[in-house]
């Protein structure tokens, strides 16, 4: 995504301005005052043993894992919506001093429904069995069309984006990884695939699914892509195996329940890091608020 672009239509599992980097560097700080302690290259080991009563909680309809880290997420939808929202008033504020109609009412920022975690594979049957591997309807990017305002609007519309995103920099460069939340969440999915504990659950959901009678790709242990090459009753059947497998072993309960453990092991491992980004947050929620309002 580059600064001429608003960012309005994007996966909103995407972090906001991942690609922001290359264009305006990374000299630039958070306006918050808060100076966050050093997030470590490395994550010290943790011991999760003594984090056995850690779980997650799943919402099996719509592949949803509720995890610890969940509270700190710059991904959620809430978050996403809430940067985009506080970019399209600042654009409004341009479009009016050129003259042009403002368009971020015309939006409903109400935030969407999550995109499910495919972390492990699939493992909600509901959506299997609707739309295979695709995405579920209802998560799709909120998207402005912004032709039908014609063409002296849009090459208005360009510059103020250009120039709204640059007012909000340092609150956007906030959300780049890595930072403490982007390194616990991923340290902690990549030692539950790791751990002996994981590998089995993740082998019972294998075997589960090749007793049904699936191939699986020998790189992921997932069902073969030439499922989805066969047609989408092919592809449905195959991914519902999958979900119906993951549920019926237990194994999407244990793989989330371990990453839920470890992410509490780090939080706590990682307090003063965890406090000081979560104040950093908040202030940078703070900076979009007032954007909102306009202030």
């Amino acid at each position: 995504m580059s600064l001429q672009e608003f960012p309005i239509h994007i996966h909103r599992r995407t972090l906001i301005v991942l690609t922001l980097a290359g264009t305006v560097g990374l000299s630039a700080c958070s306006g918050a005052s808060t100076d966050p302690a050093p997030t470590p290259d490395v994550l010290p080991s943790v011991d999760v043993s003594k984090y056995a009563d850690v779980s997650a909680t799943l919402d099996f309809e719509h592949a949803l894992a509720a995890l610890p880290m969940d509270q700190y997420s710059l991904q959620s939808p809430a978050y996403v919506t809430k940067v985009l929202h506080a970019i399209a008033v600042r654009t409004d504020e341009c479009l009016t001093d050129e003259g042009q109609q403002p368009v971020a009412d015309k939006v409903d920022w109400t935030p969407p429904l999550a995109q499910e975690d495919r972390t492990y594979g699939l493992w909600s049957t509901n959506y299997a069995s609707q739309f295979g591997v695709a995405l579920a309807a209802g998560t799709e990017p909120v998207v402005l069309d912004t032709l039908s305002f014609g063409v002296e609007f849009n090459k208005a519309y360009a510059g103020c984006t250009e120039s709204a995103k640059n007012s909000l920099m340092d609150q956007l460069l906030f959300a780049q990884a890595p930072n403490i939340d982007w390194r616990i969440r991923n340290e902690a999915q990549k030692l539950t695939a790791a751990s002996d504990q994981g590998k089995r659950a993740k082998a019972t959901w294998q075997d589960c699914m090749e007793g049904k009678g699936l191939v699986l790709d020998p790189d992921d242990g997932r069902p073969s892509a030439q499922y989805s090459a066969q047609g989408k009753e092919a592809e449905i059947t195959a991914a519902l195996t999958e979900a119906q497998c993951a549920v019926d072993t237990g194994a999407a309960q244990q793989l989330y329940d371990l990453q839920a453990q470890y992410e509490a092991a780090f939080i706590d491992a990682q307090s003063a890091q965890v406090q000081a980004f979560d104040a950093e947050r908040a202030e940078v929620e703070r900076d979009l608020d007032a954007a909102i309002a306009g202030t």
